[in-house]
């Protein structure tokens, strides 16, 4: 009978502490990951918790959702099935903007919204002004903080560019109406992108996003 190898230091560790360790190794890289689905299986069986995938790096993913179309495919489901927040918000660009499911693209957007996904809460936010729910777009965006400081506003704006380079948008006659409609007072120098207060915010957030994806 052959003698059996001893148990890595990591196998004897209790489950709680594997599990977590292996959460901050997803936070890193996916790819760092990927040789633990190699080994023992009580170390493959912590990779796939719940706590170790919603913990997963997607960064890569969000910034080219359509990269998941032809790689990632397990991944991603696994990551939605877990509820993580960058996986809800591929998803919702995806069906939102792939697909034209505007109701599913929402669901999703708004799920990684309330995972406390700045991007998917900009973008979100925005998607709801440019169809005329302005109400609802303001409250949305709202929770960025952008009212006392931009800078998660500017930084999710940026990401979501990155996000959206790749997907053809069809720019809807909806979104310019909404446009229209909501155009700011005259003292508010609407055509000047870099003087921004509460009262033409959502107008130049709008005009900046139907102007980006025009291009």
């Amino acid at each position: 009978m052959e003698n059996q190898a001893p148990p890595s230091l990591l196998e004897t560790l209790p489950q709680e502490l594997l599990t977590d360790i292996l959460a901050r190794v997803a936070e890193s890289s996916v790819r760092d990951l990927a040789p633990c689905l190699l080994v023992a299986p009580i170390i493959t069986s912590a990779v796939n918790d719940d706590h170790v995938i919603k913990n997963l790096n997607l960064r890569r993913q969000a910034r080219n959702p359509l990269r998941t179309f032809f790689r990632y495919q397990k991944l991603m489901k696994k990551s939605l099935k877990s509820d993580h927040p960058a996986a809800h918000y591929v998803e919702g660009i995806k069906q939102f903007f792939i697909y034209d499911n505007r109701h599913k693209g929402l669901l999703h957007l708004k799920k990684a919204s309330e995972g406390s996904y700045d991007n998917a809460t900009y973008l979100y936010g925005i998607l709801k002004l440019c169809m005329g729910r302005i109400e609802e777009g303001k409250a949305v965006l709202a929770t960025l903080g952008w009212e006392t400081d931009k800078r998660r506003t500017n930084e999710a704006w940026n990401e979501v560019k990155k996000s959206m380079r790749v997907v053809f948008v069809i720019k809807k006659p909806e979104y310019l109406a909404s446009l229209r409609n909501n155009q700011p007072p005259l003292s508010c120098h609407k055509n000047d992108k870099d003087n921004i207060c509460a009262s033409c915010f959502h107008y130049k957030m709008m005009r900046k996003f139907i102007g980006f994806v025009s291009q």
